[in-house]
């Protein structure tokens, strides 16, 4: 479970919502009321010690939004006597906000829920060496092209032994498979939060539409991911569905796009938790078009891409993991 399945229950049982960052969220109940609320993931429902410490850290927001398996007491109690508390309860497919307690109507799967914290830099580095560099990489261009400090990469070179190996010239990898793999195998997701829209022209017309709209508000281009994104650097299988990185949320319903629940999203607008992704990720020019699509790295491409739906999608992250591996297409560092 994720922060923005909490998120999207919150329309399941019809309250509207609109994502205000990587982790915030407006929610209103109807009318032009809305209020801003931090969302919490957590492991258990919270005790009234911990309720009382993120209230005392509130900030500029109105209220806290708990995303939990399910609403203990004092989660519940808290939430009836204060109303900048609310909560998702997601295995019991509620939300209770501002007095009132919210249920759906679907049937909801129990899944682990997995908040821990995690390294970003850790996981980015391994993607950087994975893509493959010419020349061994300092310290200091290792974070630059990764998007983080110097000391955080520092922190992190001595748990990649094996993988990476230091050389007078600076570091390089002695393993590009085995960086795959250890990112593939332990990276959480982007997570962030996400909205979910579909439509019915063709998907690159959509994420044209997608970019056109960034660009009308001044906002940084969006990174595509997913399907379309291996399409570019791999073609395999048809593109069915879009996932698009960016700095703000776009609201899609003026441009013709519904809302719908994740599984029926033709495009997912995410503003990712991880600060690598839109770091790391490269503009290319379009041929003929007179501008640039961005797209985010291969890595995050296939982790996307693995979580789509088809009989193909494994052999379609082969043969991207093939593709990278045969070639240091990322060499020369951010676009």
């Amino acid at each position: 479970m994720e922060s923005c399945d909490g998120v999207e229950l919150l329309l399941d049982v019809g309250l509207d919502r609109r994502v205000a960052g990587s982790s915030e969220v407006e929610i209103s109940a109807g009318g032009d009321l809305w209020s801003r609320h931090r969302v919490l993931l957590l492991r258990h429902s919270p005790s009234p010690t911990e309720i009382e410490r993120a209230l005392a850290s509130l900030g500029h927001v109105d209220g806290l939004l708990f995303v939990v398996a399910r609403a203990g007491r004092a989660l519940t109690a808290a939430a009836e006597r204060d109303h900048r508390i609310a909560y998702a309860a997601v295995d019991d497919d509620a939300v209770y906000f501002r007095g009132h307690l919210h249920r759906g109507t679907a049937a909801r799967p129990s899944a682990p829920i997995r908040p821990a914290r995690t390294s970003w830099a850790r996981a980015a580095i391994l993607r950087l060496f994975a893509l493959g560099t010419p020349d061994p990489l300092t310290q200091s261009e290792i974070a630059r092209r990764i998007g983080v400090s110097h000391v955080a990469v520092a922190k992190q070179l001595p748990f990649l032994d094996g993988l990476i190996e230091r050389t007078a010239a600076g570091w390089r990898a002695v393993d590009r498979a085995g960086c795959w793999d250890r990112f593939v195998g332990g990276y959480p997701g982007p997570r962030g939060l996400a909205t979910h829209w579909a439509a019915t022209q063709e998907l690159m017309e959509q994420i044209t539409i997608v970019e056109a709209a960034a660009d009308g508000r001044g906002d940084a281009v969006p990174a595509v991911s997913g399907d379309l994104a291996a399409d570019f650097y791999a073609p395999w299988r048809r593109p069915s569905r879009a996932v698009a990185y960016v700095a703000v949320q776009l609201d899609l319903a003026e441009h013709g796009f519904a809302t719908v629940p994740a599984a029926n999203a033709t495009m997912t607008l995410c503003i990712p938790a991880d600060p690598t992704v839109l770091a790391m990720s490269r503009e290319w020019p379009l041929r003929n078009a007179g501008r640039i699509r961005r797209y985010t790295d291969p890595l995050i491409t296939a982790w996307d891409l693995s979580r789509s739906s088809g009989g193909d999608v494994a052999e379609s992250v082969g043969q991207l993991r093939s593709t990278v591996l045969r070639e240091s297409q990322w060499a020369s560092g951010a676009g």
